[in-house]
């Protein structure tokens, strides 16, 4: 059997797009030429990938099931040529790391700087972006490991937790009404909050805590970014619910106070990384230092940082 990884590449490509000439053009390839690749790999596996039609591109249930063994044979692929690089390139160190941008700004910065000072010629790159992004840069061989929020069901993938953080409220010392240190749940549903958006683990986790008491989570804002956030509060028009690690930078802002939900949700935190694939050195000495950061935290901030669960 005589299939390329560039077949592969192609076939992946087209199972996402599911159009043959939007992918055509991710390949700098003529629409005919992108089919009659397509058809070569059909008849060299004797199976049928794609039901195709005047309008609409599927999977056929073949298809479905090739493409986590096409992206695990590219992604080795291409760790394996990653391997085979020049001697200077191996000794530059190369890490590539996905987060969320909370726990980027909290765990990442302190963990980078021990790196450097052991691989002075490190070449790090970080990726701060939204939850199931960081899991799937991990999925597509695009970094070495995610910090996420959840526990991915993905089997190809495991799921190491290292700390979980509370829920809290962020509110201007000078709220207009009386605002508590001590809230909970059932009080916040008269408060004007401001949430993350919808595809945000920390709604996810907040709509889950409302639904469990029969009400829906509606926040009077919802944003994309803390910053965001916190330049509302600061003028007085909500209340931010959030983690405490997505809060953390914000504690230094004049004028802020922190009120804990007694009964909130609790998030949990993680390192995510592929079953099949053993880190490289810099990546398993990157995430011991993950460690070192979190318990660092556990230890400063007991009541709002906890260790995994049992």
């Amino acid at each position: 059997m005589n299939i390329t990884p560039r077949q592969l590449r192609i076939f992946l490509a087209l199972a996402q797009s599911l159009n043959f000439s939007r992918t055509a053009e991710q390949f700098f390839v003529t629409q005919p030429s992108l089919s009659k690749a397509v058809k070569e790999m059909e008849e060299e596996l004797g199976i049928a990938l794609f039901e195709r039609s005047t309008r609409s591109v599927r999977l056929t249930p073949a298809g479905e099931q090739l493409v986590p063994m096409a992206r695990r044979i590219v992604g080795e692929f291409d760790s394996g040529l990653r391997h085979l690089q020049s001697r200077a390139e191996q000794e530059a160190q190369r890490l590539s790391i996905a987060a969320l941008p909370s726990l980027a700004n909290v765990l990442l910065p302190g963990v980078c700087a021990a790196l450097e000072k052991r691989y002075p010629h490190a070449q790090i790159a970080v990726h701060d972006c939204a939850d199931q992004a960081a899991v799937q840069r991990v999925i597509d061989y695009q970094v070495d490991f995610a910090l996420a929020s959840a526990s991915p069901s993905n089997p190809e993938l495991l799921f190491q937790e290292i700390l979980r953080d509370r829920f809290v409220l962020l509110a201007p010392a000078q709220w207009r009404k009386p605002l508590r240190k001590r809230m909970h749940m059932d009080e916040l549903a008269g408060l004007p909050l401001i949430s993350m958006t919808d595809r945000s683990t920390a709604m996810k986790y907040m709509s889950a805590a409302f639904l469990q008491r029969g009400v829906q989570f509606r926040p009077k804002l919802q944003l994309d970014q803390i910053g965001t956030i916190a330049g509302f509060v600061k003028e007085g028009l909500g209340i931010a619910v959030l983690p405490y690690l997505g809060i953390m930078p914000l504690l230094s802002l004049k004028g802020m106070r922190v009120a804990e939900i007694v009964d909130g949700p609790v998030r949990s935190v993680g390192l995510v990384s592929r079953k099949t694939s053993p880190p490289s050195e810099i990546a398993a000495r990157a995430m011991a230092e993950v460690g070192i950061v979190a318990d660092r935290l556990k230890r400063r901030w007991p009541g709002w940082i906890w260790p995994p669960a049992a």
